[in-house]
């Protein structure tokens, strides 16, 4: 089997890049509208049907939903025997890179952490960020783009808590972390929570939950409770669309965990702002690309 280009590879990351940035997702964007008939508050549903009108005109018009495009951040999924053999990282480097000096309308927001040195073209050491998995079930390379602009990002949390807290200190640290953000992350919100491992592991899980689907709950029921039970609470905060007030501060509150060291707990909040920017794509073995809706 002939191997996989780095052009395709290039175009497919470009693309499903550039989808991040101008298309909510689908689930994304039906609870917005749910969001907006249920509204009790006038200012809150003018702020969502403001909302709306910006996703939609982005997609229409392949434009950004938000100009804070953040730090490009990719996870890729791939068997260990996938057909490309050319360098990852420059492919990403490359796309990124194109993407930003004339081939869209992004401005560049990435810079050297101390210096504040800025290439002009969204990569810097590292990035993209590029996480990788494994996984030999699958038979093609899943790609999944996330920007992670400051305006939510900012406001990430996270404590190393001693077990003695238990599930009462886990569901008072994420309500503080959101009251504390307030209306600054640009609300209505998707609140990532991330429990156990240790400190880097329990960072990647706030990240991953902040980019579930909201229309899936995790599948086991006491974790699937404790989201609602945390959305149902945060909704009650009446922050309200883009902190204007209302019924809508929180769409959904995903949680993923990891077994954890015995003498700790560690928990991390990560929050996405209200169009939960992320898309995704797969690269075939032939050479297809397919970019996937709703995911």
């Amino acid at each position: 089997m002939q191997a996989i280009s780095q052009d395709t590879l290039k175009k497919a990351v470009k693309d499903v890049w550039v989808r991040s940035l101008t298309e909510i997702p689908s689930d994304v964007f039906q609870a917005l509208i749910e969001a907006d008939k249920r509204e009790s508050n006038v200012q809150g549903r003018k702020y969502l049907d403001i909302l709306i009108d910006n996703a939609e005109k982005a997609r229409k018009n392949r434009m950004v939903i938000c100009q804070d495009t953040g730090v490009p951040t990719f996870f890729v999924k791939t068997p260990l025997n996938f057909p490309f053999n050319d360098n990852i990282r420059e492919t990403f480097d490359a796309a990124l890179r194109e993407l930003t000096k004339g081939e869209f309308p992004m401005r560049p927001m990435v810079v050297h952490p101390l210096t504040r040195v800025d290439r002009g073209d969204n990569t810097a050491a590292n990035v993209p960020l590029i996480h990788a998995e494994l996984d030999n079930s699958i038979d093609y390379m899943e790609i999944r783009a996330m920007p992670k602009g400051a305006g939510s990002g900012i406001w990430a949390a996270l404590q190393m808590f001693p077990p003695s807290v238990g599930v009462e200190g886990v569901k008072k640290f994420v309500v503080d972390s959101v009251i504390r953000a307030g209306s600054n992350p640009c609300p209505p919100i998707i609140v990532g929570v991330g429990i156990g491992g240790p400190l880097e592991e329990v960072a990647r899980l706030a990240t991953t939950a902040s980019i579930r689907p909201i229309s899936q709950r995790h599948p086991e029921p006491d974790i699937a409770s404790l989201e609602k039970e945390l959305c149902d609470a945060l909704n009650m905060s009446q922050i309200g669309p883009m902190g204007m007030g209302g019924d809508t501060t929180c769409l959904a509150v995903n949680i993923e965990y990891s077994g954890t060291h015995r003498p700790w707990m560690p928990v991390a909040v990560n929050i996405n702002c209200w169009c939960g920017r992320r898309a995704t794509c797969r690269v075939y073995r032939d050479g297809r690309v397919v970019q996937m809706e709703g995911m």
